[in-house]
């Protein structure tokens, strides 16, 4: 969590952003060709009236910043600067007064008459004023309502984790309880290794999300500890691509699906096991395939469970409906696939 906070943008600085965009470059580029072309209008083509103008516009705005920037730096608490009201109030009093100390912002030759409208042009200039505000207060209404949207999201997250870490302790201490009869030595061996294996459980619960090598390795320590429960019935490999090893994944996503490949593929069945898990790099997408040499099943019949449940939940949260996940029989065996998109 902390690591995020530090990644969390002030709200001002999107604002500050957008200001010295429109007070630097926009606003003066804009009045500029609205003055020009009322020069033209008037029959006065002279290239060192348009130059002038021009000079005195971008100044207006450039000295109009700099005096908004450092009153919003130093006097914001104080002016209470984050009612709309009160911020349109300085913007507008800073612009006029820094626009009155250029007049006449168009200077004529002498045989020609000089505009006598004053307010015409500080008026225009008003209403980009409020314009910009305007704007600055929609994006930061936006951005309110994304980032409660992403806390919330979080809190869900969170919630969802909860639920798996029980889930996951439950079915070990049931494979444990099993072998207690059996083989007590072996037994004693397991719980060794499910308490580095929750150590590490637990701190990739913490951290929220990980990579996709991270997420491997929890992978190969639980396979690796489960060989222990079936002995030389059960054996797997990982086959990582080096694209994919510093991927960012939820994390546990794959505890559940490992979970249900040995429930359903090994425990049953006499029979030697073995499982594949491989990843690797689409154009759009990184791919995971979990493959096991389990029997053939009909489609139809997958029942999700609590653990199919928690991930699917846990991706749509993440990735809304840009991932793909699948569990289907082949002829070899069972096949999941899960595709996120790189984008994300």
């Amino acid at each position: 969590m902390k690591k995020e906070a530090k990644r969390k943008t002030p709200y001002y600085l999107v604002e500050s952003q957008l200001q010295k965009l429109s007070f630097l470059f926009v606003f003066p580029i804009v009045n500029w060709l609205f003055m020009s072309s009322t020069i033209f209008e008037m029959g006065e083509i002279n290239e060192n009236v348009i130059i002038s103008a021009g000079i005195k516009i971008w100044l207006i705005f450039a000295i109009s910043y700099l005096i908004i920037h450092l009153t919003e730096k130093h006097l914001s608490a104080i002016l209470k600067l984050k009612q709309f009201w009160r911020k349109l109030a300085l913007y507008s009093l800073v612009v006029i007064a820094v626009s009155m100390q250029f007049s006449p912002m168009i200077e004529f030759a002498v045989q020609l008459p000089s505009p006598r409208s004053v307010f015409g042009p500080r008026l225009i200039i008003l209403i980009e004023v409020i314009l910009y505000l305007c704007i600055v207060y929609i994006i930061n209404q936006q951005k309110h309502a994304f980032e409660i949207s992403l806390i919330l999201k979080e809190t869900e997250l969170n919630r969802l984790r909860s639920q798996s870490n029980p889930h996951f302790l439950f079915n070990t201490l049931n494979m444990i309880n099993a072998e207690i009869g059996n083989n007590p030595k072996n037994a004693k061996e397991i719980v060794f290794d499910l308490s580095d294996l929750l150590r590490k459980n637990i701190r990739m619960a913490q951290q929220g999300h990980t990579t996709l090598h991270e997420e491997l390795h929890l992978v190969s320590l639980y396979l690796t500890l489960q060989q222990k429960r079936f002995k030389d019935r059960l054996t797997f490999v990982i086959n990582e691509s080096t694209e994919t090893k510093s991927f960012r994944v939820p994390a546990l996503i794959l505890q559940p699906v490992i979970e249900n490949t040995v429930k359903h593929a090994v425990a049953p069945y006499a029979s030697k096991a073995h499982i594949t898990v491989e990843t690797y790099r689409s154009v759009e997408n990184v791919v995971i395939e979990i493959r096991d040499t389990g029997p053939a099943f009909r489609d139809k019949d997958i029942v999700e469970g609590d653990g199919f449940r928690i991930l699917r939940q846990t991706l749509e949260l993440r990735y809304g409906d840009a991932y793909y996940m699948m569990l289907e029989s082949t002829p070899s065996g069972g096949l999941f696939t899960l595709c996120l998109p790189v984008a994300n």
